[in-house]
């Protein structure tokens, strides 16, 4: 076992401070700054958002078959060049706006499992109202993604992709909230509630909805109806 030292005498013959440095210490590292890479990605992302708010606002004014890529560039004040580093067409865009749309709805109909056990009049009411706040948001989104399936193949499979999530995961919702309930037959029922949601929601994009308040009564009288039966036949 080594021995302990003595601590060196300094210049003037004193013991030096054992709290003290010693005279070798290596000083503290300066804060790394932020990588390189992650400001190019951060930089990337920013540019990348920018062109699909840009062409958001350009389908809303124009139509999405009437906006060229050079609107969408000029709006978001860069380059075609830069642009097609992030997308290869506008229907890249489109894609993006459905992943948008998703994850605005997807959240609310995980929600309908808790309503569906005990479907009353005011909870599945409360639902609908949160519903038709966020339409506001999706609006501007699915407009030209309508208007790209209808004219473009690629588009109206993403389109029905995104619908047949969201019929999934409200047939989920319904089996968990309903133990006579198959999964066939919850699939079904889903599909029944979300043709009429999709119909009214439609009305309200193109601007023919009426009132909501009046549309919200009808479709929570239907929904209630619909969720009580689903799986009675199997009790």
């Amino acid at each position: 076992m080594p021995r302990p030292t003595s601590a060196r005498p300094q210049g003037d013959g004193r013991a030096a401070d054992p709290s003290a440095p010693a005279d070798d210490a290596v000083a503290p590292a300066n804060p790394r700054p932020a990588r390189k890479g992650s400001l190019r990605a951060a930089q990337r992302a920013f540019t990348r958002a920018r062109f699909i708010d840009s062409a958001v606002l350009e389908f809303a004014e124009r139509g999405y078959a009437r906006t060229t890529i050079d609107d969408i560039v000029s709006r978001a004040g860069a380059t075609r060049a830069t642009f097609y580093l992030h997308f290869r067409t506008k229907t890249d865009i489109l894609v993006e706006l459905n992943e948008r749309t998703l994850a605005i709805f997807d959240g609310m109909f995980g929600e309908l499992g808790a309503i569906a056990r005990d479907p009353t009049p005011a909870a599945v009411r409360g639902w609908f109202h949160r519903q038709v706040e966020v339409w506001p948001q999706a609006r501007h989104l699915v407009a030209p993604l309508w208007d790209g399936a209808a004219i473009d193949q690629d588009i109206r499979v993403v389109v029905e992709q995104g619908y047949e999530q969201q019929v999934r995961i409200l047939a989920e919702a319904l089996l968990a909230a309903r133990e006579n309930l198959r999964p066939d037959d919850a699939e079904l029922t889903a599909e029944i509630l979300l043709t009429t949601l999709r119909r009214f929601f439609e009305r309200y994009v193109r601007g023919q909805l009426g009132d909501p308040e009046r549309m919200i009564a009808v479709l929570t009288s239907a929904w209630i109806s619909v969720i009580r039966d689903a799986g009675s036949q199997q009790a």
